[in-house]
């Protein structure tokens, strides 16, 4: 029974991930690439090189990504790697079979916008289900792991760089259209994901030991625990504390009531840390 709700599970996550990417694919060939505007990370760069070079976005999208996809393997999880993966190479056949062609509007501006959001939707959707699109998100969860520097940093500063190099090879117009999307794009999966906030989750299990190795294993995160009794049941108990961003907040649910389907969990909005904290996304 658990087998077959474990593989319900997998394919509805799935089929997410492309249509996430199918969302992005779309945004892109139909409303970025016809307004010569140019994408984020390495789809950004892949966009950026099919305008000055004709070369096929999706094939580029894949190529950059293989390296990125081995370095994420042997320093990130598995399952991040595998939907990334999937991610990328299906967003290289989207790309190829959505035609490029202007719709709903020719209007740069109103392009630049939308494109931004529905790009942004597309993402969140697979950053939601564990996944990335690729590029930058590989790169930045390595070194915000080894080294915890701000990963919206490191995301900036490329983007700009992808900017000013739009400006550079097209005009500076574009460059500043460009900048409007790449923002409306963030600013998008910042809303559907708030994923730049943080959460102190307080977890009360009987398997306390059980719990925290899982949630070590799985999400790379510390944990502090200590033994408390139960006030109404007297019995021995220990309570967990754990900080993390709330974009982790779904796999860290699933991962505790996987070791303790009992296990009583409260959510408390962090604004300050402290300390040795890596920010995931």
């Amino acid at each position: 029974m658990q087998e077959k709700k474990h593989w319900w599970k997998m394919i509805i996550e799935v089929a997410g991930v492309l249509m996430g990417t199918a969302i992005l694919a779309f945004s892109i060939n139909s409303l970025i690439v016809p307004s010569h505007l140019i994408s984020g990370g390495v789809t950004g760069i892949a966009i950026l090189l099919y305008h000055l070079f004709g070369w096929s976005v999706g094939i580029q999208n894949v190529v950059y990504n293989i390296p990125l996809l081995i370095l994420g393997y042997k320093f990130l999880g598995k399952k991040f790697v595998g939907y990334t993966a999937l991610s990328v190479a299906s967003l290289a056949f989207f790309l190829r079979v959505i035609p490029v062609h202007y719709i709903w509007t020719d209007n740069i501006l109103l392009s630049a916008i939308f494109g931004g959001i529905i790009s942004g939707i597309g993402i969140s959707i697979v950053l939601r289900l564990g996944g990335s699109t690729g590029g930058i998100d590989i790169v930045s969860r390595v070194v915000a792991k080894y080294f915890a520097l701000n990963i919206g940093r490191i995301t900036l500063v490329i983007n700009s760089l992808i900017v000013l190099a739009s400006g550079y090879f097209f005009d500076p117009q574009i460059a500043m259209y460009t900048l409007i999307s790449i923002y409306a794009t963030s600013r998008t999966y910042d809303v559907l994901l708030n994923h730049v906030g943080r959460i102190t989750v307080m977890i009360v299990t009987s398997k306390g030991e059980q719990v925290a190795e899982a949630i070590t294993k799985t999400m790379k995160r510390g944990v502090t625990f200590w033994n408390a009794n139960g006030a109404y049941t007297h019995s021995d108990k220990q309570v967990l504390f754990c900080v993390i961003v709330n974009v982790q907040w779904s796999t860290l649910k699933k991962t505790i009531l996987s070791e303790d389907e009992k296990a009583f969990i409260s959510v408390i909005p962090t604004q300050k840390i402290v300390g040795n904290f890596n920010q995931v996304w």
